[in-house]
């Protein structure tokens, strides 16, 4: 990261944030760089690239700190999807002033607005954890979907992804746009059916963190962790 990308405002992290017990190190020193990119706009739209490039970080391990900040009510992170479809075409963080009494304090909301319905009469086994929001697996099947790109054996994926576990669902979700970053050309891309059935959602998220000798788990474990600066 050149010198001339890196933001030249002071950073905060204000109390309740630094003493958070249920934050790791790392997700505090995030917050205090989002507060920086807030300055100008009231929000920012730094990708995760971004993050993980100016942290020396994986992409994963941005998305679990940004998570980690959404789900303890700190920040708000919503979507602008492209016109038509549920891809996502640029995210947006804010900050909460009060996390208990603010929701959302962003002028995108309005965007959010199908994304943030949950069906109460789907059970709980059949709802998805997406991004701070509860969805159907069908919704998520969607997003999938659009995000993927390449549309070859809708039905036959349709059937695979909701038989799949809910947390396969939300693994899949969490690492779908980098692999199809890393995929630009559709035609050198998986088959969305291939992708799937051989779980290749699993190695995304343990190429990311270049691991050897770890079970997926573990994996996992590790980045929930995320405690090393």
């Amino acid at each position: 990261m050149s010198k001339e990308n890196t933001p030249n405002y002071y950073a905060v992290i204000p109390a309740n944030v630094r003493y958070d017990k249920d934050l790791t190190p790392n997700a505090k020193l995030l917050y205090a760089e989002i507060t920086c990119l807030c300055n100008q706009t009231g929000y920012c739209w730094s990708t995760n690239k971004y993050f993980a490039e100016l942290y020396n970080v994986s992409n994963v391990s941005i998305s679990k700190w940004i998570n980690q900040l959404v789900e303890k009510g700190y920040i708000n992170s919503t979507f602008e999807y492209k016109e038509g479809t549920k891809q996502i075409f640029k995210r947006y963080l804010s900050l909460v002033n009060d996390p208990v009494k603010e929701k959302f304090n962003t002028p995108h909301k309005e965007k959010l607005k199908d994304n943030n319905t949950s069906n109460n009469n789907t059970s709980i086994n059949n709802k998805i954890e997406y991004n701070n929001t509860v969805i159907s697996k069908n919704d998520a099947f969607e997003i999938f979907w659009d995000s993927y790109g390449k549309k070859v054996e809708k039905a036959s994926c349709e059937t695979k992804f909701l038989k799949l576990p809910k947390k396969d669902i939300e693994n899949i979700l969490l690492v779908v746009n980098d692999y199809v970053i890393s995929t630009p050309d559709v035609k050198y891309r998986k088959n969305p059916l291939t992708w799937l059935n051989k779980k290749c959602w699993e190695d995304e998220i343990a190429s990311e963190n270049k691991s050897t000798g770890l079970t997926f788990e573990q994996i996992k474990e590790e980045q929930r962790k995320n405690m090393a600066f």
